[in-house]
């Protein structure tokens, strides 16, 4: 019995194991099938001065990052909502997400290009964030795994998510 229970902590989940907050997209939590969405709240005011850059190609022309005083969580639903800023040499454009770290989805509410209103996205629906290729696509995935999850849980605070996207290192102990 011992070594079974020696086998089963052998998976990575102790501290110092050298994963990051992230979302094991490979067994997402089955559980949320009969979730619903609440109304999400309109897109909040972003300050391109306190992005958080996420990490790019090598030569990428675009940049993104995410505002950090844009990110919630909804208690209801537990949807982390926030906006990612994505800036090139002729244009930058907004967008207004949400991620579901239980099943490693997300979505896009919003869309703005700088000076003008927000439009709404029709038929946003939810996708997965494993399948996003691209470089200007990854970011649900780097956000999810580099602090807004943890595991296919959601981080406990906003000011742990955005310790986590700030720092780029191993995630604390305060996980384990």
């Amino acid at each position: 019995m011992a070594v079974l229970l020696m086998s089963g902590c052998a998976g990575g989940g102790s501290s110092g194991s050298g994963q990051r907050a992230g979302v094991d997209l490979d067994n997402p939590d089955e559980s949320q099938e009969q979730w619903k969405e609440d109304t999400p709240p309109a897109p909040p005011a972003y300050d391109m001065a306190r992005l958080i850059d996420l990490d790019t190609p090598v030569g990428a022309d675009v940049k993104v990052g995410i505002d950090p005083k844009t990110i919630t969580i909804d208690p209801t639903s537990g949807v982390v909502r926030f906006v990612v800023v994505a800036r090139g040499s002729a244009a930058v454009n907004a967008m207004y997400e949400g991620i579901r770290c239980p099943t490693g989805e997300f979505r896009i509410y919003a869309r703005q290009v700088r000076g003008q209103p927000w439009s709404q996205v029709q038929d946003s629906g939810w996708r997965s964030i494993k399948k996003q290729t691209g470089a200007l696509l990854r970011h649900p995935y780097q956000l999810a795994e580099g602090g807004i999850c943890d595991g296919t849980t959601t981080t406990s605070t906003v000011d742990q998510m955005i310790y986590l996207l700030r720092s780029k290192q191993l995630r604390p102990d305060w996980y384990q």
